[in-house]
């Protein structure tokens, strides 16, 4: 009897690198388009002092799979106990069978895959125009969204802003020492005012981008609202973009649009589409140099699933991988 194999962050973190993630998610995304996944659905629970996810589906192809993943968003954990903000497993099934193929460590997927989504449709949606990079934030997120963007633009400058001055001064100088192009810290109008892709991603609850700040042309993408209550966009931001989503019936209950919906300024109707729509060209990306895109990301398992799938195909035949006969 095959094992079930169990996969720790160092069995693949060095394995992979961005572009083999944006691969992967950007082929979840056509499989969704095309009606080859298997249910996706998503589950909310708070905690007293976090959050949790559980995110399930599947995708049908040459090799189908299910699965899901199990995530606790805690974001004192680090101040706290030292340990990770966001912590899980994902769990990877043969969708012929059921049989349990894998468990993954989970942070790092939820990382590569999140910014990954972000450069599929940068690549669809990005000015014509230089690229000026804006980044709200300066978690593990914001250093994926950057790797992930610099794989599909050609990015000439990089202004971050955040609300803790050291951490942003951190951040920026670890990004600048990395890269060739300029990275400065800034003011949030500012960072907004003079860049044509902006990132969010934050755990705020409050909307923190005024729509006064945004130039025509620009791509966001907001990164930070994936679940109830979660904000970091004006709603009117929302309303006088082109919105595109990872999916559409998440991001209209947790992400930016939830709020422009609620406040009656947009109906689900008028989200213009999804990312795999883009990908298989159902709809259109840019075609003038004045629209405003926003690219809502809440994540979706079938994202986690096809770069689990991905890993395990990749891994599972290294001697160092180690596994379990549950049925020994």
């Amino acid at each position: 009897m095959k094992k079930t194999l169990l996969f720790n962050r160092s069995s693949f973190e060095k394995q992979l690198d961005m572009n083999d993630y944006i691969q992967a998610v950007s082929y979840a995304h056509q499989l969704h388009a095309e009606g080859n996944i298997i249910e996706t659905n998503l589950i909310h629970a708070d905690a007293p002092n976090g959050e949790y996810h559980i995110k399930s589906g599947g995708i049908i192809g040459e090799k189908s799979y299910y699965g899901l993943k199990a995530n606790g968003g805690f974001f004192n954990n680090q101040n706290r106990y030292n340990l990770p903000n966001i912590l899980g497993i994902i769990y990877l099934s043969d969708a012929e069978n059921a049989y349990p193929l894998a468990i993954f460590e989970s942070s790092l997927i939820s990382k590569m895959r999140t910014a990954a989504a972000t450069a599929v449709a940068a690549r669809y949606l990005q000015p014509k125009d230089p690229i000026h990079l804006g980044i709200i934030g300066y978690g593990n997120q914001a250093e994926a969204q950057i790797e992930a963007l610099l794989c599909v633009c050609d990015v000439k400058s990089i202004k971050i802003s955040g609300r803790n001055q050291q951490k942003l001064i951190e951040f920026a100088k670890k990004i600048k020492d990395e890269l060739f192009i300029p990275v400065n810290t800034s003011s949030l109008e500012n960072t907004c005012k003079n860049s044509n892709i902006i990132i969010t991603c934050t755990p705020s609850t409050k909307p923190f981008v005024n729509h006064e700040w945004i130039q025509p042309g620009t791509f966001i993408g907001a990164i930070g609202a994936d679940s109830p209550g979660k904000n970091e966009l004006d709603p009117k931001i929302i309303q006088n973009s082109k919105i595109i989503g990872d999916i559409k019936n998440q991001i209209i209950k947790v992400g930016e649009s939830q709020h422009a919906i609620k406040s009656n300024l947009i109906l689900p109707k008028d989200i213009y589409g999804e990312l795999g729509e883009l990908i298989t060209g159902k709809i259109k990306g840019r075609t003038n140099d004045k629209e405003i895109f926003v690219y809502d990301s809440t994540g979706t398992a079938i994202q986690d699933i096809a770069c689990a799938a991905f890993i395990y195909k990749k891994l599972k035949n290294e001697p160092n991988i180690a596994g379990i006969d549950f049925f020994g």
